[in-house]
């Protein structure tokens, strides 16, 4: 008998080499590259992600091994399933950050489980499921493994090919679970597993019956929100940590042309305001501070938006939170003075575009004029803003890449980011391919007036034009750190002057002719600025 009936591993964050080589291989002009070479620091003549340069210089300073990383927010996915599944009457346990945490999850192992799920959220290549499989079968080589997740959903977009055969043999695992939802097929096939039964069965299932991998019946999960809601009670404040992550609604009621998620994810489903009223006390009493809504569109449907602010202001649980939020939405003063009451302290903005004509191109459904509303609203309120932009859409040319920076000037959010538009082919814009020229998907694209590399171009171009607003980086970081950091005590009034340097830095590090006094002068800054921070601990360790 086995004690142990899953292990739920969340996330894999890889090697940064590993990243760096392929983003190499692309070339010097490609979106990879130029994404890259916007992503890291270069400290003791070592290119690392800015967290990992952060962790170094703290630790210099303290005489700490601390590693901060945003993974120790604990992974979403990981929670949920493993909630899901004692729900359903099995035992679990989930682990959050994988390289991090592989001596406990070495403990874990030795317990042989039944099965492991391996969740892909943040994947888009199979690479960081092969590792994770390997390091499972040498401590648990009798376990079941199963993988599932949207990078599976986005390999299974053109059936199981001959190539995703290979794909499926190279990552290695027993089973793959097909299916948007996929919380029901995994306690099923945890009970298959427990009686001993084959797996044929289970439907939303990919097995290897001989020698082919072979899809079993397709089931669609409609999971209800409420009666699948995290009882955090059963998680410890350790696991927890002073940021926390939670969703109260899943998929998303529009319908961007670059976006496929919301054909998959089906119609927009809500929790109760009652359900996440629970949630939110059960997370203050377990000593979090900073809740992440991670809904795609938190302020969605606007009437409940403004039920959820108000039940947080009657809670008054001292919760600070933040989310995706859409200005088009945000239609009145009253909504921004609840989300400012209730304890709204940074919100994602998908921007996307700061001229008319893309924004109608991505149908966006939002006006220039409601951004600048929003913004300046938000701003007033002392609401951290974060604008993510697209460069490249269909439509795209140097005019109104030149909009999208007079915008960012102009509306002055406190940080952006903006990257070459990545074409996915199940989004709805490559149903008119035709009309706009779509040639190509991923990184490597063309259309009738942009193609990916002169979209490189472009976002290098901004990283210097935009003067107004502050940079972040994207890998192991983006907005999602600024609430992570929050729990460590560096509020983003503390980061601006950090990451206002390190964009200064990369600058020079990139110049054609550094100067290297220069460059020495702002390392020395960053540096000092960052032995400075009182910044708390981190649970992870070099």
């Amino acid at each position: 008998m086995t004690g142990l009936d899953c292990v739920v591993i969340g996330y894999h964050a890889g090697d940064f080499d590993d990243y760096r080589l392929m983003c190499e291989q692309a070339g010097p002009d490609s979106p990879e590259w130029q994404i890259y070479r916007k992503e890291h620091l270069v400290l003791d003549d070592r290119p690392m992600p800015w967290l990992e340069a952060f962790s170094r210089l703290r630790n210099r300073a303290t005489g700490r091994n601390d590693r901060y990383h945003v993974g120790e927010v604990f992974n979403l996915a990981a929670l949920y399933l493993t909630n899901y599944l004692r729900r359903q009457g099995y035992s679990a346990e989930p682990v959050s950050l994988f390289g991090a945490e592989q001596e406990e999850l070495a403990g874990l192992l030795s317990r042989r489980p039944r099965m492991v799920a391996i969740t892909t959220t943040f994947y888009v290549t199979i690479l960081p499921v092969v590792q994770i499989v390997e390091f499972v079968r040498k401590h648990a080589p009798d376990t079941h493994i199963v993988v599932g997740g949207p990078l599976i959903d986005n390999l299974c977009l053109n059936g199981i090919t001959d190539e995703l055969q290979d794909m499926f043999f190279a990552m290695g695992a027993d089973t793959y679970v097909q299916e948007s939802q996929g919380e029901q097929t995994l306690a099923d096939l945890c009970a298959a597993l427990t009686a001993g039964a084959s797996v044929e069965k289970v439907p939303n299932v990919i097995h290897c019956p001989d020698d082919t991998w072979v899809l079993t019946r397709r089931r669609p999960e409609a999971n209800d929100l409420d009666a699948c809601a995290i009882d955090w009670s059963r998680f410890s404040s350790r696991q927890i940590g002073a940021t926390a992550q939670t969703r109260t609604a899943r998929s998303c009621a529009f319908k961007c042309a670059f976006c496929d998620y919301p054909s998959r994810a089906g119609a927009l489903t809500t929790a109760s305001v009652d359900t996440v009223r629970r949630e939110l006390r059960t997370l203050a009493d377990k000593g979090v501070r900073n809740v992440v809504f991670v809904d795609d569109t938190f302020n969605v449907p606007p009437k409940r938006f403004k039920e959820l602010c108000r039940m947080m202001i009657e809670e008054d649980l001292g919760l600070r939170w933040y989310s995706y939020l859409r200005c088009s939405n945000a239609r009145d003063e009253e909504t921004f003075d609840l989300a400012a009451e209730s304890g709204c302290a940074g919100v994602f903005l998908g921007i996307e575009s700061g001229d008319a004509q893309v924004l109608q191109n991505m149908n966006k459904l939002a006006q220039d004029s409601q951004y600048r509303t929003g913004i300046q609203r938000l701003k007033e309120r002392g609401v951290t803003t974060f604008a993510s932009l697209i460069v490249g859409f269909p439509g795209e040319n140097e005019r109104t890449v030149a909009n999208t920076v007079d915008f960012l000037n102009e509306t002055a959010p406190d940080f952006w980011r903006a990257q070459a538009w990545w074409g996915n082919e199940r989004s709805p814009v490559y149903r008119n391919r035709e009309l706009y020229g779509i040639k190509g998907a991923g990184y490597s694209w063309e259309h009738f007036t942009m193609d990916s590399r002169e979209a490189a171009a472009h976002c290098d171009a901004m990283f210097d034009a935009v003067t107004e607003s502050t940079w972040l980086p994207l890998y192991d970081f983006d907005f999602w750190s600024l609430p992570y950091l929050a729990g460590k005590n560096v509020t983003a009034a503390a980061l601006k002057p950090l990451l206002d340097t390190t964009q200064r830095l990369m600058r020079e590090r990139d110049a054609a002719a550094p100067d290297t006094t220069r460059l020495a002068a702002l390392e020395r800054e960053f540096a000092d600025a960052v032995a400075a921070l009182d910044a708390e601990p981190a649970k992870y360790r070099y």
